[in-house]
């Protein structure tokens, strides 16, 4: 509680780092926490992009990130364009409403999993479509390892891990402004820890602060409609095309922050 602005090293022969006490130690602290653990830790938020492997080289040891932009570690094969007959949500808020409303007459379901925890079981009722899921990858780093271990396994599974859906609306320019490209450009500059559990409820807030009292306003409960005219929506879809989800004619993708394929990893 006495030690601020401090980078903390916590080794695995701890186990309280997966107490509830301890996710309420980090959720008010500033310092900078890095957990040596093979457990998931299923009390924090933390994000796909911050998870390492340690691997040993002779006298020496590096650290690499295991899940890192589009997963050149463990993915040996992408195969594009992706057309799924399954987009899998990780809730069933703004991020849900809005894909769905995408899917909604192109003959491709969408559903809602209910919260990160729930993705792994919602695959199981599609094992044999193509499906693709959408979570926020500013805190599914817990469910990572399983929800890898099952893209290994089905071809027909892809993971698509934007930082979040008000990330995406965000960087999607519909909110002019250079402080708001600056945020996303260097978003560990303006993101006080202390403050924010998790970088996914940091945009969310900056999303709601930057909209209030215009057309867009946001919540994230309810989608505002106005985000499914067809400009503001193909904006949003825009951020999506850096690969190619074909969910219809438009232009529709996976990020840098998305997984496809099958791989092999031993980290």
């Amino acid at each position: 509680d006495n030690t601020h602005g401090n980078i903390i090293f916590i080794d695995e022969e701890n186990s309280f780092i997966n107490s509830k006490d301890f996710a309420r130690t980090v959720r008010s602290s500033d310092n900078y926490f890095v957990l040596i653990t093979r457990e998931n830790l299923h009390e924090l938020p933390y994000s796909v992009e911050e998870i390492y492997g340690i691997k040993t080289s002779g006298k020496y040891l590096n650290a690499s990130r295991v899940y890192q932009e589009m997963y050149n570690i463990y993915s040996i094969e992408q195969v594009y364009p992706v057309r799924p007959e399954v987009v899998i949500t990780e809730d069933s808020k703004a991020g849900y409403q809005f894909f769905a409303a995408i899917c909604d007459g192109c003959d491709i379901e969408c559903e809602c999993a209910g919260g990160k925890s729930r993705i792994h079981d919602k695959i199981k009722e599609y094992q044999n479509k193509e499906v693709c899921v959408v979570a926020d990858g500013a805190a599914i780093g817990s469910e990572m390892n399983r929800l890898y271990e099952e893209v290994k396994r089905k071809e027909n599974l892809k993971l698509y891990l934007p930082e979040s859906f008000e990330w995406l609306i965000l960087k999607s320019g519909l909110i002019d402004g250079n402080r708001v490209k600056d945020i996303l450009d260097h978003p560990e500059d303006f993101i006080r820890a202390e403050e924010y559990f998790s970088w996914e409820r940091y945009f969310e807030k900056l999303l709601v602060n930057e909209t209030e009292g215009t057309i867009l306003q946001y919540s994230k409960k309810d989608l505002n409609g106005i985000y499914l005219h067809e400009k503001n929506r193909n904006a949003v879809l825009k951020v999506l095309a850096d690969g190619n989800i074909v969910l219809e004619e438009k232009i529709v993708g996976l990020s840098d922050n998305s997984y496809t394929g099958t791989g092999d990893g031993n980290d």
